[in-house]
């Protein structure tokens, strides 16, 4: 898979690390840190000097009971640093948004990847939103539009918002007709459907596997229980096909597990980055890259001596 002009699978089993780099007020870990440019820049450099291998700019805080911003106030949060980066440093961005104009206008000011957490099916949900480019007269769902068009590399992460709306409607359908009610799909059951669906409406708009990492969601939408049932079945997950990201750094089911704040989830954090290697995923999405990339190449150098 080649993104921003490099590989990232020319390695076997090597796990590379997208850093985070929040440019909002409210993010659930960082919130505000970074929103100044000389701190955004800064970190940036860090980052890459620990081993980051792609900057993962988000300008719209998604932890639960976040405040939505507009379009308009995202891309401006974005453009200065993204363009500062591209600029000065050689290294790969992605921009986490699932707004289909804020892709446009990031892959439009030479952003490498894109990383939707609705995995191409925000419209599915929000239908009324209309956020439609004015070009796109395909019948595409817009984000996937956007990726059609630019032709680069997109996370599609699974949110199971969509799936437990379909599970509720489908319910509501047959208590209405008066047959008995099915029972719940579990949640990797869900992950499962609902990455096939991401997969379907990528490949409709001519979107090559080859160009797709896959996300399974952990804390989007999900209970504690069914987040630890997620890590705990990472590989089954690779059964879809393409590339596999896990994003769970310093997340609520490490949080509520261990009775830790958010600055203190580090060393579970660490566990997840582990068992997303051993699972075979690609990318990890972390906010301390030092400490993520030192466990990443003790376990390869480990798992090297044995041959595997």
């Amino acid at each position: 898979m080649w993104i921003g002009g490099k590989c990232f699978t020319d390695i076997k089993d090597h796990v590379y690390i997208m850093g985070i780099l929040n440019l909002t007020p409210d993010s659930f870990s960082d919130g505000g840190r970074f929103l100044d440019y000389d701190a955004a820049m800064s970190h940036t450099e860090e980052m890459i000097r620990d081993g980051a291998d792609i900057i993962d700019l988000g300008a719209e805080s998604t932890r639960p009971g976040y405040l939505p911003v507009s379009a308009e106030e995202e891309i401006e949060r974005l453009t200065a640093v993204l363009r500062a980066i591209k600029k000065n440093f050689d290294v790969p961005v992605s921009v986490d948004t699932y707004k289909a104009k804020v892709m446009d206008a990031a892959f439009s000011e030479g952003a490498d990847l894109g990383n939707d957490i609705w995995g191409l099916r925000y419209e599915e949900l929000h239908p009324e939103d209309g956020d439609v480019l004015s070009n796109n007269s395909s019948g595409m769902l817009p984000m996937a539009g956007v990726a059609a068009k630019y032709g680069k590399p997109m996370v599609l992460m699974h949110n199971d918002l969509l799936e437990r709306k379909k599970e509720n409607r489908t319910k509501a359908q047959m208590q209405r007709s008066g047959i008995s009610e099915a029972g719940q799909m579990d949640v990797v059951r869900r992950v499962m459907e609902g990455l096939k669906r991401s997969l379907e409406i990528a490949k409709n708009a001519g979107i090559e596997d080859r160009q797709l990492i896959l996300d399974p969601g952990v804390g989007f939408a999900k209970t504690l229980e069914e987040n630890l049932q997620v890590l705990a079945n990472l590989q089954m997950f690779r059964s879809l096909g393409c590339e596999w990201l896990l994003g769970a750094s310093r997340k609520s089911v490490i949080g509520d597990t261990l009775g830790l704040p958010p600055d203190e989830r580090e060393e579970g954090t660490l566990v997840t980055s582990v068992l997303a290697a051993q699972a075979g995923y690609r990318f990890v999405r972390v906010h301390d890259v030092r400490k993520n990339r030192r466990a990443l190449d003790f376990l390869q150098h480990v798992r090297c001596s044995n041959g595997m």
